[in-house]
């Protein structure tokens, strides 16, 4: 297949569900016949990097901008063969093999889109939101029970790290957004349309 993937991002804020609607997205364009590969822009955190002193993680800078590009035009063109990942808890990066074929490249991620936008500006930019209380509640239960941080702590870094880092990074994405998610049901037939539109019209029908 020579015509290149096509490149899909999921952005939004903590815990509104672009992981979750990543995964129905791959799940329902393999059903129509559409391979994709899912990425998180999170496994792009800089390995063993300082927090920001005002946003800590919650900023672009915590994600290495040189190796997302580089990866993602890779996969563009098909030619990455291992995936980097990110542990959260020791801040390590590894790699593993990649071995999969696709048609659409799903980058989904808080941080990380932004860094494309002048670069290799997405196909199509999906903003997944939610309201605050429900991301609040999500990102506890998340980081208490996968990343062993105290509720204390989580609540802390959510007022004084990740809303600023939100208002500054995130937010001004929503404005640019081809489609903007706030229901899983809703959102997902409309995303694949647009998916199976951009397809048919880059020259390659849709399956």
């Amino acid at each position: 297949m020579d015509r290149p993937a096509l490149l899909i991002c999921i952005a939004g804020p903590s815990a509104a569900g672009k992981t979750h609607f990543s995964g129905e997205l791959r799940r329902s364009l393999a059903r129509t016949g559409i391979p994709a590969v899912h990425f998180g822009s999170d496994d792009y955190y800089r390995e063993h990097w300082t927090p920001d002193s005002r946003y800590g993680f919650d900023t672009v800078d915590a994600i290495d901008r040189d190796a997302l590009i580089r990866d993602v035009q890779a996969l563009i063109e098909r030619r990455l063969q291992h995936r980097r990942r990110y542990d959260m808890g020791t801040r390590d990066v590894s790699w593993e093999s990649l071995n999969e074929i696709w048609e659409v490249v799903l980058l989904e991620g808080a941080f990380g889109p932004q860094l494309l936008m002048d670069h290799l500006r997405p196909d199509l930019l999906i903003y997944v939101s939610a309201s605050l209380p429900i991301r609040v509640i999500r990102r506890l239960r998340r980081d208490v029970r996968e990343r062993q941080r105290s509720s204390l702590s989580v609540l802390r870094q959510t007022v004084m790290q990740m809303l600023p880092g939100e208002r500054r990074f995130i937010h001004p994405l929503r404005d640019c957004a081809d489609l903007i998610v706030r229901d899983v049901s809703t959102g997902l037939p409309l995303a694949i349309k647009r998916i199976e539109d951009l397809i048919r019209t880059s020259g390659a029908p849709a399956p």
